[in-house]
């Protein structure tokens, strides 16, 4: 599968910088995506994507994602519903932010997407790393919801 790997034009030293603790663990873990998911559309998309990606794009991939955190914990701290509108709102803006900078994301797709933050320890600690604890459940209660309302029309 190495003829499908994800390839990036950042330096080791920018990879930390950007990717932080991932970049200690980059082979291992596109090793590992390149087995589940290479031969789909959207790792040939993400693949071409990322691959154009410098140090810049990385910063504002990131401060991006810690908007939707932080919106996620604000949301959370203040109680809010994982099914009401406002938890909707970033549940969708996370599916955007994922479809501008990786790969088209269905509705459909970000629902099955979500249940790998609840039961893969790494995807939820990715998430509540940002967040909190109880955010991955929260998160994917969410995106059912906004699934459901963009099916509604």
């Amino acid at each position: 599968m190495r003829d499908k790997k994800i390839g990036s034009p950042l330096t080791a030293e920018e990879k930390r910088e950007v990717w932080g603790e991932w970049a200690d663990h980059e082979e291992e873990y596109l090793d590992e995506v390149a087995q589940r998911w290479g031969d789909s559309e959207a790792y040939a998309q993400s693949a071409k994507r990322v691959a154009a990606y410098g140090k810049e794009h990385w910063e504002r991939i990131n401060r991006d994602n810690a908007a939707i955190e932080a919106r996620i914990r604000e949301l959370m701290d203040t109680g809010t519903d994982p099914s009401g509108e406002a938890a909707m709102d970033v549940a969708e803006a996370q599916r955007q932010h994922i479809s501008r900078w990786f790969y088209d994301t269905t509705h459909d797709f970000h629902v099955l997407k979500s249940q790998l933050y609840v039961d893969d320890p790494r995807f939820r600690a990715g998430i509540e790393a940002g967040t909190r604890p109880g955010a991955a459940e929260w998160l994917r209660q969410a995106i059912t919801a906004n699934a459901a309302r963009a099916a509604k029309g």
